[in-house]
């Protein structure tokens, strides 16, 4: 199952690239400037974007695209 980047905004694919990484939200967070409730808020969009039921198979899908 292949997906396209365009899916993603810009800031999700920070995030996203933060996360295959294994950064921990505190350090995403602190990285981005954002707060912890926006930082989960757009993991959230990213899951539902890409149809994922939780973290985890989230972090797992964004390491098989090629986030840029």
């Amino acid at each position: 199952m292949e997906f396209e980047n365009e899916k993603l905004i810009d800031r999700e694919i920070e995030i996203g690239n933060y996360l295959i990484q294994d950064f921990s939200l505190k350090l995403i967070a602190e990285k981005t400037g954002l707060s912890k409730k926006i930082l989960s808020a757009h993991i959230h969009n990213m899951m539902k974007k890409l149809n994922t039921k939780d973290a985890s198979e989230l972090i797992n899908l964004l390491r098989t695209m090629n986030l840029k």
